[in-house]
């Protein structure tokens, strides 16, 4: 891609801001395995701008509880050059005599990407990962893409593994590749590994749809884990904007989103820009998350950087935004210790000439023409630390966002579980 992007939703999985991250203490006098899954229906990158997604995004982050489910859904909606159709995912943990296992599941209707280059009535993903009483690892992939046709011609609704056809212009020249029943499955260190995309569609080339090389479509994805026995699991996330109705429903997706990896590891996403249309816009955006555990200890680190996020147009203005948080604990039974490192740089407010980036954490004010507005906003539990950096709640209709939507800015949970 011409723009640099990096999704990695491995590891942790992410659930709802407010869902909670669970499992067994360090303490337990017998390790469970671990488990995480998650799916979403379609994400839609143009041009290095986030335009929509993860959809029905539904997971459950590192865990060792099982029998657990969570579902998600959305609406149909347009796409740039396209629609996507009604999205329903799953995600579920499990336990039986065989073994323990994890699965995310992800289907989506009336898929119709590039005017209808690529269309398909359903496009199903599923993804699992188990762990046999025995100690063994399996993991499965499955793609379903019914009524799928590419360039006008039918292709099988069962695609061979990571298949791939070329998009070319009346003239020859090749502009998109349609990706087909990506999979991948590995073990890293203690944990199995599963992810499958039913469908990818990436822009290589100059096209009249308008569209700039580097765009990518993805419908049907879904991700599964399970490690060996842990005594204790690490959690968390963190990502650039998001926006939710009233009701909590998400408006716009979490952009720039990456998880803390469960067991050990590192991730990294970044965007060129990060939005909630007609509210917030920002420059380049990048979230890095790192965990590492030993027999003796184990942390959990996220952090978030905007680069001049601008909210309705100079409303809320900052050079840069840093939401930075980390979760240690330094043995076996030890209180865990948080760390909250996040900084704002040039934070203006016209009108407010009293707030600069010294500001107290969770200090809350009224902006006028915007609403109720949370900088630096800090919560904080036995186990996590969960930092918001810039939360809005609108006293007015915007655009789509009726009156009572959170929009929030720059943010990063970290959690020793």
């Amino acid at each position: 891609m011409n723009r640099k992007l990096t999704a990695i939703l491995v590891g942790a999985a992410i659930s709802g801001m407010a869902a909670p991250l669970t499992a067994a203490p360090a303490s337990a006098a017998t390790p469970t395995p671990g488990a995480n899954a998650s799916a979403y229906g379609s994400y839609i990158v143009v041009g290095g701008v986030v335009r929509s997604g993860p959809t029905a995004l539904t997971s459950i982050s590192c865990t060792t509880a099982f029998g657990r489910m969570t579902v998600g859904s959305a609406a149909a909606g347009d796409v740039p050059q396209g629609s996507v159709g009604a999205t329903r995912t799953s995600a579920s943990t499990s336990k039986g005599t065989a073994g323990h296992s994890s699965r995310g599941t992800s289907t989506t209707s009336g898929v119709n990407l590039l005017r209808g280059l690529v269309h398909a009535d359903q496009v199903t993903s599923t993804s699992s990962a188990v762990r046999a009483a025995a100690g063994s690892f399996s993991g499965s992939n499955q793609s379903q893409l019914v009524g799928l046709t590419v360039g006008g011609k039918a292709v099988n609704r069962s695609p061979a593994p990571n298949s791939t056809i070329t998009l070319r212009t009346p003239g020859g020249a090749p502009f998109a590749n349609v990706y087909l029943n990506q999979q991948s499955k590995a073990v890293v260190g203690n944990e199995l590994r599963v992810a499958t995309t039913a469908l990818r569609v990436v822009v290589t080339g100059s096209n009249s749809l308008g569209l700039p090389i580097g765009s990518r479509m993805d419908v049907g994805v879904s991700r599964a884990t399970i490690t060996g026995p842990v005594s204790g699991l690490v959690g968390g996330f963190g990502y650039a904007t998001s926006a939710s109705y009233p009701d909590g429903a998400a408006s716009s997706s979490r952009t720039a989103l990456a998880g803390v990896p469960c067991t050990g590891g590192s991730g990294q996403a970044t965007l060129a820009t990060a939005t909630v249309p007609g509210v917030v816009s920002t420059g380049t955006t990048a979230t890095d998350v790192l965990s590492t555990i030993t027999s003796t200890s184990r942390r959990s680190y996220a952090r978030n950087t905007i680069n001049a996020p601008r909210v309705l147009g100079g409303l809320v203005n900052a050079d840069s935004v840093v939401a930075e948080t980390s979760a240690r604990q330094s043995s076996a039974g030890a209180a865990p210790a948080f760390a909250d490192t996040s900084r704002f740089v040039g934070l203006r407010i016209p009108g407010l000439p009293a707030i600069s980036s010294s500001v107290r954490p969770n200090t809350v004010l009224t902006v006028p023409g915007l609403g109720r507005v949370t900088l630096h906003k800090v919560v904080r539990t036995p186990s996590s630390i969960e930092v918001v950096m810039v939360e809005i709640v609108t006293d007015r209709v915007r655009g789509s966002l009726p009156t009572g939507s959170v929009v929030r800015i720059g943010s990063s949970v970290t959690s020793v579980l």
